[in-house]
């Protein structure tokens, strides 16, 4: 009934416009969605490809000057301006330099909020500036500044300098083309496929949001309170959900050595008592969880599972503290944390036999090597200006493909996939959604069962996505994925995923959403995604690739000799999709 009495404000009062800015004539102009496309696409990665596919000048899109028609968009969930702290998502989509295919990245932080808090459903950046510049979004106008002052700063710096709380900047890694910079966004280390670089090459260096709107009431907040209650009781409920919502998600290691998919010198191993300290050692005292802190969702986050494997298990460097050294500086100069971790694990595996003469030594390599290393790179001087080139450009160069673990030439992030055979079907796919399932509960892989866990590999891009529009951290999940027996996906916790996803939708939008048109939001991103990299690949038939490693050599320190079943599990996905 609340929700009814306002259904004839709905669309008004949800402003949604989208901001385009134009780097080339340092211009911007402020476009309405149209209520029917606003429905149609609603937020985060649907409506982040849908803008980048219209705004994006495909004749401009080669190698030499590609980043003039490839856009930069940044779009929030629909619903992150409720009062929700763990509904914060965000997508950012360009064009990848690495792959040739879209970079999709999504992240959780306040910086979801600050976008919508401007007036805008989405920011869209195009063409190339003809100098270092930055830009601020203020009161509805767009003002652009030089930013020469501001070259080579690391991240922090600027942040420091500029003092402003809504800010997204590059590093120095940016601004010399480092292929795997990412971009520093409120104090989060975001995005892969090299979004940092292509924003060095519009030489962009930072823009800050100052917004006018600070959140706002739900259409309903008895029915929104009853959810977040619904919401926090099941994560309270389980073990892991109880301990992610105080930890953050680095408390997964503690399942690493019993699954055995922890990626461990170079793939090297599985299981490792090491990895114990990497683990949180204390537990934060009197957090409720009626208003959690939920780490895994917010700006300020400890270590997190990726970094803490990626630039610490990956690497044989078990010191928390050490890690979080390492992980700091690449938030300081820019560079993203995978691919970082993934090419100083191939430099040590090379360099232990006798190849990269002209590195140090990384055998037993500890922070403060990493650290100059890192520098080395960044600036892209001395032995750092070789190791800047990606991963498929060195290996290329020096060999050592078998200690190189990526898909078409973009690192893998940090799990052995022989023990997660449905994460490693999406990932041969460059899809990067994490499979809650099996982390929690290890692989089910029995052979002529490929097209169930084909199900579970649809039903969490789906979800996944579905989360990412309505503007949910898809971590909140978890407790629907932790019952010993009925982790899979079509068993009731799947309806009620997409329920409540679609009861949150309507309270954000006003109007009534179901769980089926929630799950279509999914569906479609996923359908669109496929279409966008297809286009710009010219490709039609199957694809799908792992390295040779996972699929041929089982052998590690795990007791079960395992491989990725990849032809099998593709062949049943491609099937279900209807592609021949």
């Amino acid at each position: 009934m609340y929700m009814r009495k306002k259904l004839h404000l709905a669309f008004p009062y949800r402003q949604r416009f989208i901001l385009h800015i134009d780097l080339e004539s340092e211009t911007s102009t402020s476009i309405p969605l149209e209520e029917e496309e606003a429905k149609h696409f609603l937020g985060g990665r649907l409506l982040a490809l849908m803008l980048w596919d219209r705004f994006a000048d495909y004749e401009q899109l080669g190698e030499e000057d590609y980043e003039r028609g490839n856009p930069v968009v940044f779009a929030p969930g629909a619903t992150v301006d409720t009062p929700l702290g763990y509904c914060n998502s965000y997508t950012v989509v360009t064009k990848s330099p690495v792959t040739g295919t879209l970079s999709v990245s999504s992240a959780n932080s306040s910086l979801a909020g600050a976008i919508v808090g401007c007036g805008y459903a989405a920011l869209v950046i195009t063409g190339r500036s003809r100098k270092l510049c930055s830009f601020s979004i203020a009161d509805g106008l767009v003002s652009f500044s030089d930013a020469e002052e501001y070259h080579n700063l690391t991240t922090t710096d600027v942040a420091r300098k500029v003092e402003k709380e809504h800010l997204v900047v590059i590093g120095p890694a940016g601004e010399h083309f480092v292929l795997y910079a990412s971009l520093y966004a409120n104090n989060q280390n975001v995005t892969q496929g090299g979004v940092g670089c292509v924003c060095g090459m519009k030489n962009i260096k930072f823009f800050t949001l100052s917004p006018h709107n600070h959140g706002r009431e739900a259409y309903d907040p008895h029915r929104l309170g009853l959810l977040n209650q619904a919401y926090m009781k099941d994560l309270g409920k389980t073990r892991m959900g109880n301990t992610m919502a105080k930890e953050g998600s680095i408390a997964l290691l503690a399942k690493a050595n019993h699954h055995g998919w922890a990626a461990i010198d170079t793939y090297s191993m599985r299981v490792d008592g090491r990895l114990w300290g990497l683990c949180p050692h204390s537990v934060p005292k009197g957090i409720s969880l009626h208003d959690p802190s939920f780490p895994v969702c917010q700006d300020h986050t400890p270590l997190d599972l990726e970094t803490a494997m990626a630039l610490g298990s990956n690497l044989e460097l078990f010191d928390s503290r050490s890690v979080q050294q390492v992980a700091l500086r690449c938030l300081e100069n820019g560079l993203e944390v995978v691919s970082t971790g993934a090419v100083l694990a191939w430099a040590r595996a090379c360099r232990r036999e006798g190849k990269l003469s002209f590195l140090p030594d990384l055998q037993y390599s500890k922070a403060m090597l990493y650290l100059r290393l890192l520098d080395a790179i960044t600036y892209k001087k001395g032995s750092g200006e070789e190791l800047g080139i990606g991963l498929s450009s060195l290996v290329e160069k020096y060999g050592g493909s078998e200690h190189a673990f990526m898909v078409d030439g973009l690192p893998l992030p940090p799990y052995d996939y022989r023990a997660l055979p449905v994460q490693a079907l999406l990932v041969a796919m460059g899809r990067r959604s994490v499979v809650f399932g099996e982390l929690l509960w290890g692989n089910h892989y029995h052979r002529g069962r490929e097209r169930r866990l084909v199900s579970w590999a649809l039903y969490v891009q789906k979800l996944v996505y579905a989360c990412e529009s309505v503007g949910l951290c898809p971590w909140v999940t978890i407790s629907t994925f932790s019952h010993r027996f009925f982790h899979y996906p079509h068993f009731s916790f799947a309806r009620k995923n997409f329920s409540r996803l679609a009861l949150l939708a309507s309270l954000g939008e006003g109007y009534e959403i179901n769980a089926y048109a929630v799950r279509s939001y999914g569906e479609e991103a996923l359908h669109l995604q496929l279409t966008l990299d297809d286009k710009l690949l010219k490709r039609e038939s199957r694809y799908g690739s792992l390295p040779d490693q996972l699929l041929v050599n089982g052998k590690s320190n795990y007791r079960s000799a395992q491989v990725v079943p990849l032809a099998r599990l593709l062949d049943a996905y491609w099937s279900v999709l209807g592609r021949k």
